[in-house]
């Protein structure tokens, strides 16, 4: 590939989660409204992605969880013991319409993206994501862990050192799970402290495993201290074959749901400096609870990737047409003023806190 390419699918511009669902809109469609209406977006380099057939799941799942899940989706309801053993029809995890149809879409944009990378390049899809999704049972608005699919395939194309960082603002505990014992799977994942999985506070180097657990407030200043001082050495020591990035945007200070203190320069710095530690680079979308602060930021990613400083690109045309259509969907704030004037944030910088300074010593030092 001589130019990044842009996964999409369709049925995740028309369909949300549930209505009184944290992701009731469509998460990825505004993100991709604003990528095709820069002035430089060529639509050669998207391609549009289909559901996988259900028994391209085995890579991961039990085939008793993929038949409970189908079943579910097709009656519209589970019994207490399906809900109580797979996670299916929870709070979390509601059965409506479609939504296994579009965990089955996320998976198959992971195994598009595993196929496009067998000889190198750079794949941005803001679907999926699904980084809490275990073999049997669904998580934190997950269906099909599409990011572990994805990892196993590009591994049965041949490729055996892999690296995935989870920039989410929730420990990656099903990708984590899913290659804790191989050394071959490098997983580092930043994330805030004492909220849900509450799992990732414990590394293991030898098989690969890093986590950082970072307080609320988390700054710009802080999150280029950890990268400079142990994400990139780190990855750079571990000589990845491709990097997995989830770029689940809750990490963002204006993310309703967590507490944490970013812009989305921090988000673009740090997925500049990865891309050249790997010849294969595939983003996902994941997390993300403010609409327009996760729309510019999964679009400024996609300028990052085509070597263009999101900083430069000039206001968004037909602003309200995408204000309108996410409007339409319950629950959603109003943006902010002059929304799109630009794809760039404020930068959020502060001091470095020792505890930051302290826990990313002791895994540069592991």
């Amino acid at each position: 590939m001589t130019k990044p390419i842009l996964l999409s699918s369709e049925i995740y511009g028309r369909t949300g989660q549930a209505t009184a669902h944290p992701l009731a809109w469509p998460k990825t469609a505004p993100a991709l409204d604003i990528i095709q209406r820069l002035e430089w977006f060529d639509d050669s380099c998207q391609i549009e992605c289909t559901k996988v057939h259900p028994r391209r799941l085995r890579s991961f799942h039990d085939q008793a969880y993929i038949d409970a899940a189908y079943t579910a989706e097709a009656e519209q309801c589970v019994s207490p013991l399906t809900r109580q053993k797979y996670g299916l029809g929870t709070g979390d995890n509601p059965i409506f319409p479609s939504i296994i149809e579009r965990a089955a879409t996320a998976c198959g944009v992971a195994l598009k993206a595993a196929e496009l990378l067998t000889d190198g390049g750079i794949v941005h899809s803001p679907l999926g994501g699904a980084h809490h999704v275990h073999p049997a049972r669904a998580a934190g608005f997950g269906y099909f862990n599409d990011l572990a699919i994805g990892i196993l395939a590009m591994q049965d194309s041949g490729l055996r050192r892999i690296a995935y960082i989870d920039l989410d603002a929730h420990h990656g505990d099903g990708v984590e799970a899913a290659f804790a014992y191989d050394p071959n799977v490098l997983t580092f994942s930043i994330h805030e402290e004492s909220c849900w999985p509450h799992t990732g506070t414990d590394s293991d180097p030898h098989y690969g495993v890093y986590n950082l657990c970072v307080p609320e407030g988390f700054s710009d200043s802080e999150m280029a201290f950890v990268v400079e001082n142990a994400l990139l050495p780190i990855v750079e020591k571990f000589a990845p074959e491709a990097i997995v990035i989830q770029a689940g945007a809750d990490s963002l200070e204006e993310d309703r749901m967590m507490k944490l203190g970013l812009s989305n320069r921090a988000y673009y710095k740090t997925i500049d400096a990865l891309r050249s530690l790997a010849p294969r680079i595939w983003i996902t979308g994941g997390g993300g609870y403010n609409p327009w602060a996760v729309a510019r930021c999964w679009a400024g990613i996609w300028c990052v990737l085509n070597g263009r400083d999101p900083a430069e690109e000039p206001p968004i045309s037909d602003e309200q047409q995408i204000i309108d259509r996410v409007n339409q969907w319950p629950s959603v704030t109003k943006p902010p003023e002059n929304w799109l004037s630009s794809l760039v944030d404020q930068t959020r910088d502060g001091d470095v806190r020792p505890c930051i300074k302290a826990a990313t010593a002791k895994l540069a030092g592991s």
